[in-house]
């Protein structure tokens, strides 16, 4: 019987190929062989974000990240896949503990200016005011 570790390298060798329940399975199967490894975790948390599902994804990179708080990777990919759900805040968050664990992350400083940008954007209003606004001030 393979070990949790082949089954993660399978895993993500059918997920770059598009068989992403397949993927699952494997990898699923490689958790309940190491429930406590975060490798798996966060490689599950890759192979639901191909599949777009965002909120399991979210839940595996999470389980990652409490399994193994130094792990920059998972906090990362939470990072992104909180941006993917609109919530940059959040996501700027799970970027700084991946920069406080390692300040040379460059991938963690270039998703959290994106981020930071994100909520600039939402942020910024229009310069004319609509009809209502102008009301206000009549």
């Amino acid at each position: 019987m393979p070990d949790a570790r082949e089954l993660s390298d399978k895993a993500l060798g059918l997920a770059e190929s598009g068989h992403y329940e397949e993927a699952l399975d494997l990898i699923s199967k490689g958790i309940n062989i190491d429930a406590n490894n975060a490798n798996l975790w966060n490689n599950k948390g890759i192979i639901l974000f191909k599949m777009c599902r965002y909120q399991d994804a979210l839940n595996s990179f999470s389980q990652a990240a409490d399994i193994d708080p130094g792990f920059t990777e998972a906090w990362v990919n939470k990072g992104v896949v909180l941006m993917e759900l609109g919530k940059n805040l959040a996501a700027i968050r799970a970027f700084d503990k991946a920069i406080a664990i390692d300040s040379g992350d460059s991938q963690a400083r270039h998703y959290r200016d994106l981020a930071q940008k994100k909520i600039i954007e939402s942020s910024s209003f229009s310069p004319s005011p609509s009809k209502d606004q102008t009301k206000l001030f009549k």
